[in-house]
């Protein structure tokens, strides 16, 4: 048995004693003084609990809400005005520090907590950090684990924050979608605008931020076509664009760039708060479904995303200036991440985002 499977069974085994006492739900706090919010993965998934977290504190301004996340994702929290802190848990952790991890929990004495990531390691962390009332939607196999896992309906067809939005008012939490919340700090900023001015950038341009990149190559635009909609949009409409990267993805980008017809910008190495303050200093964004799109709604960026397999009303954010187009789709019921037959990203053309982003100029979405 490796070491993996040891530590997954070792946390259910630290559960189990809750089956063994008679269940009873306890009585939501009128007034939680301390409130744990967990959510893992990726910065788009945090970000996208930001809404959330605002009606928690709109109906919980005097609660402590902290907030538990992994180290990555992390940044994005930065000076968030809703929460309290941040505690941080490592996507493979070992044994001995989700044993330290529990007992931090433990003493902070939680009144709440709201897992709205809900797989088995977030399901046993809640169960055991001692809190009374642990809610999460209902789950086959793990609703033993919670004290409250109200039925949500989970629609497809409506932006994500609203399934979490619909947790909290089916606990009598009042929640309205709203934009996410992300605060960016004062040095990142003055670093990009630093970038901006050291590339010649004159603050009344057209700046666009284009992200060509993606970790699953079922989300992921062909970069010649992106390199084509960067030309276009410079002879057309006047615009810098400004080609960002993550981890091990320059040397890609950096190769691709200098193929376009124009001298378009590389982004500097960026912390995710620099990356926000690039976005939010652009007129546009375009890019394959990631984080950075969900970055740009944050700070008031409108998008254009080119969409693979997962259904743009369910990651696009319900406004005019944020528009996704996907490719042509056989099978509504496919779901699979490698599925290479359907919501083929080759089927949306150069030619549709084009006329994806003249309706866009045309209504102002884009200034």
């Amino acid at each position: 048995m490796e070491g993996r499977e040891v530590q997954t069974l070792f946390l259910r085994f630290a559960a189990l004693p809750s089956l063994l006492l008679i269940w009873r739900m306890p009585q939501l706090p009128d007034r939680p003084l301390r409130i744990l919010v967990i959510q893992f993965r990726h910065v788009g998934d945090v970000l996208l609990t930001t809404p959330a977290l605002k009606a928690l504190r709109d109906r919980y301004p005097q609660a402590r809400i902290d907030y538990l996340t992994e180290p990555g994702p992390s940044h994005i929290l930065r000076g968030n005005p809703h929460i309290d802190a941040v505690i941080l848990r490592k996507r493979k952790a070992t044994l001995r520090e989700d044993w330290a991890l529990i007992r931090t929990l433990r003493r902070t004495q939680y009144d709440l907590v709201f897992d709205f990531f809900s797989n088995p390691t977030s399901a046993i962390l809640a169960r055991l950090s001692g809190a009374p009332c642990r809610v999460a939607r209902s789950r086959f196999g793990r609703n033993f684990l919670y004290s409250h896992t109200p039925v949500v309906n989970h629609q497809e067809d409506v932006y994500s924050p609203t399934h979490k939005l619909a947790l909290l008012r089916a606990m009598g939490v009042p929640a309205a979608i709203c934009p996410p919340i992300l605060e960016i700090p004062r040095e990142s900023a003055d670093r990009i605008a630093q970038f901006l001015q050291d590339s010649a950038i004159a603050p009344e341009a057209r700046l666009v931020t284009m992200d060509t990149t993606s970790r699953l190559a079922d989300k992921k635009w062909e970069g010649q076509r992106f390199l084509q909609l960067a030309d276009w949009l410079t002879e057309k409409h006047g615009a810098r664009v400004v080609f960002i990267w993550g981890p091990g993805e320059k040397e890609e980008v950096e190769d691709l760039i200098t193929q376009g017809r124009h001298a378009h910008l590389l982004a500097p190495p960026t912390s995710l708060m620099e990356l926000a303050a690039l976005i939010a200093k652009s007129h546009l964004h375009i890019g394959n479904c990631s984080g950075p799109r969900h970055i740009a709604v944050a700070v008031g960026t409108p998008t254009l995303t080119i969409m693979g397999p997962t259904l743009p009303a369910n990651w696009t954010y319900p406004s005019p200036e944020h528009q996704a187009l996907r490719g042509n789709t056989q099978c509504p019921a496919c779901r699979e991440q490698s599925c290479t037959l359907h919501h083929r990203m080759e089927d949306v053309r150069v030619e549709d985002a084009k006329a994806a982003l003249e309706s866009m100029f045309e209504r102002g979405s884009i200034r």
